[in-house]
């Protein structure tokens, strides 16, 4: 376990190495909010990749130019890859295997890998294979130093897509609330092997609770176990 956490996020919400978290956000400038977690990891020379679509990369950027944090010099020495994904699965898995070998290589003290699920869409990478990697993903971050932040916008997010993003994300961070050790989180050997119909028959449950508010069961799942200041041990 880490004495200290890896970053925090917001400058209050502890994140500790190894963990990778589901962000639920609402519009286009929300998308936005989490370029401190980059322009940290710039400064102290991790390695790190913003997957987005295209047409997010140029906001972002702006953003990490205004944190002082040099994204076009980054870019030019392999610091920062900033990507608009792909289509097929074995280009997906080269880019994130690609970019902790890279890491390794080059001795960073770790890797943050920030993520915008609207991707999948505008580069035609089929959902079922896109979860699928993201429940792998909670295997990759365990053997590098690493965070790996998926934001999923709630706007353009539908039921079906909420429901996965949830269970395949051992850690949510929702309303500025880190839930830690998700309840409804499914770890990729069982995941995987799943009809989706198994995948979503917990949350499903749920959501009836909540009268099928997909606002309201944010707010439900952002009640268990909130832990504002919470110790970053545990992963």
């Amino acid at each position: 376990m880490d004495p200290l956490p890896f970053t925090l996020l917001e400058g209050r919400i502890p994140i500790a190495a190894h963990q990778h978290v589901a962000a639920l956000y609402r519009g286009r400038e929300q998308a936005f909010c989490l370029a401190p977690f980059l322009a940290e990891g710039l400064r102290r020379g991790d390695r790190c990749v913003y997957l987005a679509p295209l047409t997010q990369h140029a906001a972002m950027l702006e953003r990490l130019e205004g944190l002082s944090a040099d994204p076009a010099r980054q870019i030019s020495t392999g610091g920062l890859r900033v990507e608009a994904g792909e289509s097929e699965w074995k280009g997906l898995q080269a880019l994130a295997e690609k970019t902790f070998a890279d890491a390794e290589q080059a001795r960073a003290p770790g890797v943050r890998w920030l993520e915008d699920g609207g991707w999948a869409v505008s580069a035609g990478f089929p959902k079922p294979r896109f979860f699928e990697f993201h429940a792998l993903l909670n295997f990759q971050v365990k053997h590098y130093p690493s965070v790996a932040l998926c934001q999923y916008d709630l706007a353009t997010l539908n039921t079906r897509d909420l429901f996965s993003s949830i269970a395949v994300h051992r850690h949510l961070l929702l309303a500025e609330t880190l839930v830690r050790d998700n309840p409804y989180y499914i770890p990729a050997e069982k995941f995987i092997p799943l009809s989706p119909e198994e995948r979503e028959r917990d949350l499903l449950k749920l959501f009836r609770e909540v009268g099928f508010d997909a606002g309201k069961l944010v707010e439900a799942l952002a009640g268990y176990r909130s832990l504002h200041g919470a110790s970053p041990q545990g992963s």
